[in-house]
């Protein structure tokens, strides 16, 4: 394959980033001296007939030692525009097509897209997250501990369980261990010291499981994990005085607010996660356990019998089929005004939270039409509110229908990350399910992948991506390195720490930390810590327990993200793959003054390899190594000539080398 052609959304390639309707546009692409004479066009296409493409000459614009540089302006219209390349090589008689994937060869063209006024805040690009899952990550009050039997849920009563115990299958979303809020705040100085800069909370409105993707209450925080000042001990009652009083519910938001202002104060963000997809059936739109007296089960004339989707007259529809989780009915326009002013209250004042994660944001309503319109109407809601948030999206394929119509600003980045680094080092899918012995150590799926899922995110989408290798959705990165198939519930809990590999792991969190996205940890993956598929990957955080091995991960993971920050490049730049082959593969992370290159290594033997480097526009001069899984001192440099890098690298191994 020809290699150095390169066109990108970075401003080395494009001009402004972010362009509004009525500027003009600066769009660049790089052909290589060594094609000979060369020419290109820019096919560009309106939104609205996007199999219509205007093609337009590129002007020469300057050239390089080993480079000639076109472009071409236009003014950005007030639509989305699509474009991709056709390089005319006239020496060689050859036209070629390059797209956001790059060179096309045997598949459908994949566009780059610009979008007017699409603007994503700048401390959102590559910033480090911290994925908290409250009730598993510290008690810090234990008066507003549930209580074993406290309530029926499920069928079943609920449990308080000792916190060094192990989440059950059979009973995982009726198992409290007690974590909360006040454990948050009294855990900041060793995030802050951790180094991670945006605190990601799964859900914590009043709700009756750990989990809380059943809201009950959208308009306040759990008192659970908030303050409980009213209480009784009539077990009958205490759920509904807990979760009701409101005493208990203004404390709980004020301990919030607390909260969020402490986070604010050591220059720290807050994303919460919003569930708006379906509700719990304790809602009080619901009402299960009747203790609104308003809710769809507890009153035949319930004013909120429009929220929800029926089978009959009784018979409201759940998510996938489950009682628990009602489906919100997206038909409703008062239902949106209600979702809409929930919304606006957290992101604007006085709690002013920094954006929101969407919870299996497509699903959302019955029809893509009344999905992505709802969202945008919640995007403008919220930007309103706090113009400088962000909001992304779960989703599991292209993002692209929503992110044109500037319904969400990006995603979590399952298919640019978590999947291709967690099929390449171990095999394993995602939930520890299967091993794919063809995705394992193959590096062509490896770039493939990632390639394919950059190209259907806009540039500024794709460095505020979120990057996970674990969450509490996926089995623990470091039980995947185990390459133990199946669940907690017939392997048992031990066989997710068996024969786990500490340098995959490692290799793991370097990969993740350099692949264009923000890199985002959940809670204990800095000790690696081991967990089956939910609920096992929410074991709580052992932190009077700290093994030598645990500490020896932070410890890993404390000066991999002082390596992020120090080399804001890792954060933000062009990205681009070098070379690959098997179970070897380099790619670079460069701007017109910084060039790094990474190399992994999965193979079980030390390889040496040529890496054309020429192609970031480096001829000459040494490879610095500044970070590794495996130890290595900082004298250790490599030179290099005629653009190319010529590096022996250990088996098992990811490099970040600084060239200069």
């Amino acid at each position: 394959m020809i290699k150095g052609i390169f066109s990108d959304q970075t401003s080395t390639f494009l001009l402004p980033e972010e362009p509004k309707f009525g500027e003009p546009v600066k769009i660049k692409l790089r052909i290589p001296k060594f094609l000979g004479k060369s020419s290109s066009d820019i096919y560009l296409t309106p939104e609205k007939n996007p199999n219509n493409y205007k093609n337009e000459k590129m002007q020469f614009s300057y050239e390089t030692k080993d480079f000639y540089y076109f472009e071409k302006t236009f003014e950005m219209p007030n639509r989305v525009i699509k474009y991709h390349f056709e390089i005319v090589l006239e020496e060689k008689n050859q036209k070629l097509k390059y797209d956001a994937m790059g060179i096309v060869e045997h598949r459908h063209i994949h566009d780059f897209f610009l979008i007017p006024d699409f603007k994503t805040p700048n401390w959102a690009h590559g910033t480090i997250y911290y994925q908290i899952f409250v009730d598993r990550f510290f008690n810090g009050d234990t008066k507003n501990d549930p209580v074993s039997t406290e309530y029926i849920y499920d069928g079943t009563p609920v449990e308080k369980k000792e916190w060094n115990k192990l989440p059950e299958d059979s009973n995982g979303h009726r198992e409290f261990y007690g974590g909360d809020l006040k454990g948050v705040i009294q855990k900041l100085d060793y995030l802050e010291k951790l180094g991670v800069e945006t605190l990601y909370f799964n859900p914590i409105f009043v709700s009756p499981s750990p989990h809380k993707y059943d809201t009950q209450d959208y308009e306040h925080i759990d008192p659970h994990y908030g303050v409980i000042e009213e209480d009784t001990d009539d077990l009958s009652q205490k759920y509904k005085v807990r979760t009701t009083s409101e005493t208990n519910l203004k404390k709980s938001d004020e301990l919030f607010l607390e909260l969020v202002k402490k986070i604010h104060s050591k220059n720290m963000r807050i994303i919460l996660d919003g569930v708006f997809n379906h509700c719990g059936s304790f809602s009080k739109w619901v009402d299960e356990y009747k203790i609104y007296e308003k809710g769809i089960l507890s009153d035949e004339k319930s004013p909120y019998k429009d929220y929800f989707y029926w089978h009959g007259e009784k018979d409201y529809e759940g998510w996938w089929g489950y009682k628990t989780l009602p489906k919100l009915n997206y038909s409703s326009i008062r239902l949106w005004k209600q979702i809409g002013e929930i919304a606006q209250k957290w992101s604007g004042e006085p709690y002013k939270i920094d954006g929101w994660r969407l919870d299996v944001a497509d699903d959302l309503g019955k029809s893509f039409e009344e999905n992505h319109t709802f969202w945008r109407y919640f995007s403008k809601l919220v930007k309103k509110a706090n113009e400088d948030s962000i909001i992304f999206a779960e989703i599991y394929k292209s993002p692209l229908p929503w992110l044109e119509r500037k319904s969400w600003d990006s995603i979590m980045n399952y298919l640019g990350c978590m999947d291709p680094i967690s099929y390449f080092l171990t095999g394993t899918e995602k939930h520890n399910d299967a091993f794919r012995e063809d995705l394992f150590m193959n590096s062509s799926y490896f770039v493939s992948a990632v390639n394919w899922a950059l190209s259907q995110l806009p540039m500024n989408s794709k460095h505020i991506a979120l990057n996970q290798l674990s969450n509490h959705d996926h089995s623990r990165w470091m039980t995947r390195t185990t390459k133990n198939i199946g669940r907690s519930s017939f392997l048992g809990h031990e066989l997710a720490d068996k024969n786990k590999d500490i340098d995959i792991f490692k290799m793991g969190l370097i990969m993740m930390f350099t692949l264009p996205g923000s890199p985002g940890l959940y809670y204990g993956d800095e000790i690696g810590l081991t967990g089956f598929t939910d609920p096992d990957n929410r074991r709580t955080m052992p932190w009077d327990n700290f093994s030598e091995e645990n500490k020896e991960i932070l410890n890993f993971t404390k000066k991999l993200i002082k390596i992020y920050k120090e080399n804001p490049v890792l954060k933000k730049s062009s990205f681009t793959f070098l070379k690959n082959e098997g179970g070897y593969l380099s790619y670079a992370l460069w701007d017109k003054n910084e060039k790094y290159v990474v190399i992994v290594n999965r193979e079980e033997k030390e390889i040496k390899i040529k890496i054309p480097i020429w192609i970031i526009e480096k001829t000459q001069g040494y490879a610095e190594k500044i970070f590794s899984n495996k130890p290595f001192t900082e004298e250790e440099k490599t030179d290099f000539f005629n653009g190319e890098l010529i590096y022996t690298i250990n088996e098992k191994t990811v490099t970040i080398l600084k060239l200069n």
